[in-house]
């Protein structure tokens, strides 16, 4: 749901801003369907981001999720590390446990571009409303933001997630845990290692989301 929410968004986004571009025209050049399209893609998304909410709040799979996801001392370690191997200052990659600093960035990053998005996309979809309440200009800031904050998502998605997900040597041609949740044992070892040493062994193996 997020996903499918996410690429209907950009599609119906983009074609929006550009009314006279090719993807307007793939999509019917019709300026209410587009419309449309993209404001139910955006309520799917927020209510997909309200349930992970109440996910994280009201279950303890979730509180722990959330604990593993929080930066940590040692994520600034591992930058650091990351830095010195790719440069080839050392031979060792950072050892990272159930979720590393990457994961976490990209994680909070979606936290935050629903929460950004989400606001300035209800301001806008809106705007006489607010306008009833506040200056023209914050629906303005609104948009301009909105713009540039769904640039930024899809190179973002583009540029790093597709790379580390599809494209890297290890995992080509998908890591398969967005189907399932679960990574093989082997890639395991590999890029969470802090993970293994400290799992449950009746857990341990193809079992790490």
């Amino acid at each position: 749901m997020l996903a499918t929410s996410f690429i209907v968004l950009a599609l119906t986004g983009f074609a929006l801003k550009f009314p006279d571009s090719f993807l307007a025209k793939v999509l019917g050049a019709n300026e209410p369907f587009r419309r449309w399209t993209h404001r139910i893609a955006g309520i799917i998304l927020l209510l997909v981001g309200m349930y992970h909410l109440i996910y994280l709040l009201a279950s303890r799979d979730g509180r722990r999720l959330l604990a593993d996801l929080f930066p940590i001392k040692k994520d600034l370690a591992d930058v650091l590390q990351a830095m010195r191997y790719l440069a080839g200052f050392s031979s060792e990659k950072p050892k990272i446990g159930r979720f590393g600093y990457a994961e976490k960035m990209e994680y909070w990053a979606v936290v935050w571009g629903t929460f950004l998005m989400g606001a300035t996309g209800l301001a806008i979809w809106v705007k006489i409303d607010v306008t009833q309440f506040l200056p023209r200009w914050v629906v303005e800031v609104a948009t301009t933001i909105h713009y540039y904050e769904a640039v930024l998502a899809c190179l973002a998605i583009v540029v790093w997630h597709f790379y580390h997900v599809m494209l890297d040597p290890d995992v080509y041609p998908l890591n398969t845990a967005c189907l399932d949740g679960r990574i093989s044992e082997v890639l395991q070892a590999h890029e969470h290692p802090l993970e293994r040493a400290t799992a449950d062994p009746a857990q341990n193996g193809n079992d790490s989301p």
